[in-house]
């Protein structure tokens, strides 16, 4: 199981290359828990599910067979609702835990609650007295408040979600309170099927409250080839950031991920004081130009020492601003090597080192910008061969090494030719079920 010295390398070595950077539908496959290390509990009834994870022991693996899991109809261990819960609210700690889809195929083991506005099942997974736990191979979603929530308050840290999908929370799909340090997104898809409601529990009451992954007062958070989608509110009012890291977060790192379909981006904190250091680099975000909803920017910082290094972002038209840099005490942001088709804007006093980036980037320079595919074609020859290699930004969205001779580095995401593009006429290639399909709603 990793570590927190790992998770925390992570974060502030960034020199670091990755091993190969790949979407959800390409995640390299986990080593089966091992049954010298762990004792194995398998499942195959939401009732037998709830009642593994009630009762959840150091060194436990729970395997959860395929199928569709109803968390509505189980009597819950709790006595209350239908929660997932990971560790029990002010027991004492538990550590070494796995949280297993059988098959290594998200799409074949969903767990589902009510609905956004039911509270029957407020949360999927929600871990409490946890740490060193890994969540991977399965669908979480269609509850009232989260479908993964991680409460540091109650010592819940080291976090691993791995190929999972979640989805259709009727507030932040994957939250995380003061405490939860050290927590790495992989490979994992994070959605609104077809955005988000109006919740009762909204603030205000009543309001679209919504979030992809919204962390504050931790550290150390890793959020790396994932797919993020949707974050957007039905009513057309701005939805929150599709990433939010804030009140107090520190040495977040955001790389090599795609976000679509959106109202608002990656933000490394909202007002001054929210965030401190912290690395967005390699990501594709594409807004769509019919959207019928709010737009803002792609991607915005308040922290002091952050890095936005090679991203590709599409607004197109829909915001006046790509990248955003904010407030006086934003001191020592570097915004450098970005492929945009909108401006660099820093605002209220905020004085960003801004170097050798390209604002008028054009769809044809990419492979299909309208499914998200922002590799670069032949005629993205302004943004071709014309910047040397940043040490902290050494490798593309791929994977792929960037040339060390000088000038021979592409601007954005993506270094033509690095390791290629890893599809050929969209944003899937082969067997795309796993994360196109519709997915199951409850009764």
């Amino acid at each position: 199981m990793f570590q927190r010295q790992s998770l925390v390398a992570a974060a502030t070595l960034w020199l670091a290359a990755p091993a190969a950077a790949r979407l959800p539908s390409q995640a390299p496959p986990l080593p089966p828990p091992d049954p010298g290390r762990y004792e194995i509990v398998q499942v195959d009834t939401p009732q037998e599910l709830a009642d593994a994870c009630w009762n959840l022991e150091s060194r436990q693996a729970i395997v959860v067979a395929p199928g569709t899991y109803d968390l509505g109809d189980v009597d819950f261990p709790n006595g209350v609702d239908g929660r997932l819960t990971v560790g029990r609210f002010g027991a004492p700690p538990i550590a070494d835990i796995q949280i297993r889809g059988a098959t290594g195929d998200p799409a074949d083991i969903v767990l589902l609650g009510r609905g956004p506005l039911d509270p029957l099942v407020p949360f999927g997974f929600q871990i409490f007295t946890a740490t060193d736990v890994l969540i991977a191979d399965l669908s979480i979603g269609s509850v009232y408040y989260h479908a993964v929530a991680i409460q540091g308050d109650q010592g819940a840290e080291r976090v691993r979600l791995y190929h999972t999908r979640a989805f259709d929370a009727g507030q932040q799909i994957v939250k995380g309170i003061a405490g939860a340090h050290d927590v790495a997104i992989e490979y994992s898809e994070i959605f609104h099927t077809a955005g988000a409601p109006q919740h009762p529990e909204g603030s205000p009451p009543g309001s679209c409250y919504t979030n992809g992954v919204d962390a504050l007062g931790v550290s150390g958070w890793v959020l790396s080839d994932n797919l993020i989608r949707g974050i957007y509110c039905q009513d057309g009012t701005l939805a929150g950031p599709a990433v939010l890291l804030w009140q107090g977060a520190t040495d977040t790192v955001v790389e090599r991920n795609t976000l679509l379909e959106s109202s608002r981006g990656i933000h490394l904190g909202l007002g001054p004081g929210d965030h401190t250091g912290g690395l967005v680099r390699d990501n594709f975000v594409r807004w769509d130009p019919d959207a019928p909803y709010v737009v803002d920017v792609g991607i915005y910082t308040v922290s002091p020492g952050s890095l936005v290094l090679h991203n590709t972002v599409l607004t197109e038209g829909r915001y006046p601003n790509a990248v955003e840099v904010r407030f006086a005490s934003a001191t020592g942001v570097e915004v450098r090597h970005n492929l945009l088709d909108a401006a660099i804007q820093p605002r209220d006093g905020a004085e960003p080192v801004v170097e050798d980036n390209l604002t008028n980037a054009q769809p044809a320079w990419f492979i299909a910008p309208e499914g998200g595919d922002l590799h670069l074609t032949a005629r993205a020859t302004p943004a071709l061969d014309q910047v040397d290699a940043l040490p902290a930004a050494p490798n593309d969205f791929d994977g792929g090494a960037r040339p060390a001779a000088p000038g021979a580095t592409d601007l954005g995401a993506d270094e033509r030719g690095a390791g290629g593009p890893i599809f050929a006429d969209g944003f899937e290639s082969g067997d795309t079920g796993a994360w196109t399909s519709t997915v199951a709603q409850p009764r």
